[in-house]
């Protein structure tokens, strides 16, 4: 046993504190991830918003909410669906009153989309709910740790899109693996 590691069964995975780091080992990152997102994603605040809306319309509602007034194709861009998802997307808000469709002023062709009063609704009790949650970690981190915070989740985004820096993809930095000869 290493001087200064504290080693702890957490449910089914191990957490391992080394100089304040969480190591999991890789078969229980999983396990580790299940039991932790829950707690962002099912707190009481949120079960008491009684959505019963798809995370294509939350993203939705939330880009028009965004941008004021959009039209079909930045939906489909944003959510990463074919038009037709899309569509489908947008007639089921338009028929649950939370956006409506508009003619463009300046070309009649263009149909763009807004929210209604209760789009706005939903979205501000959304972004509520959001804040206050953002809000209680915000207000338990010190500077520095909300600026590892930040590069942590700007990494793990960017590792999820493939934007990967080219110092790692052209492995800069990376170890190097050495050949030995054995006679």
């Amino acid at each position: 046993m290493h001087k200064n590691i504290v080693l702890f069964e957490y449910t089914s995975y191990v957490v391992i504190f080394a100089g304040g780091i969480i190591v999991l080992e890789q078969d229980n990152i999983f396990d580790f991830f299940l039991d932790s997102i829950k707690k962002f994603l099912y707190p009481q605040d949120w079960l008491d918003l009684d959505l019963s809306f798809s995370k294509s319309e939350l993203l939705a509602l939330l880009l028009v909410d965004r941008n004021e007034e959009i039209i079909m194709s930045q939906i489909a861009d944003y959510i990463k669906a074919p038009m037709s998802t899309a569509t489908g997307v947008v007639e089921r808000l338009v028929k649950n009153g939370c956006i409506r469709r508009d003619r463009s002023e300046t070309d009649r062709r263009i149909v763009t989309l807004a929210l209604t009063d209760k789009g706005r609704e939903i979205v501000q009790r959304i972004k509520s709910t959001a804040m206050k949650y953002i809000g209680m970690v915000n207000d338990s981190l010190t500077d520095d740790e909300r600026q590892v915070i930040f590069k942590i989740f700007t990494r793990v985004v960017n590792i999820l899109e493939g934007k990967a820096s080219d110092k790692e993809q052209k492995g800069v930095g990376m170890p190097a693996i050495k050949k030995i000869e054995i006679e």
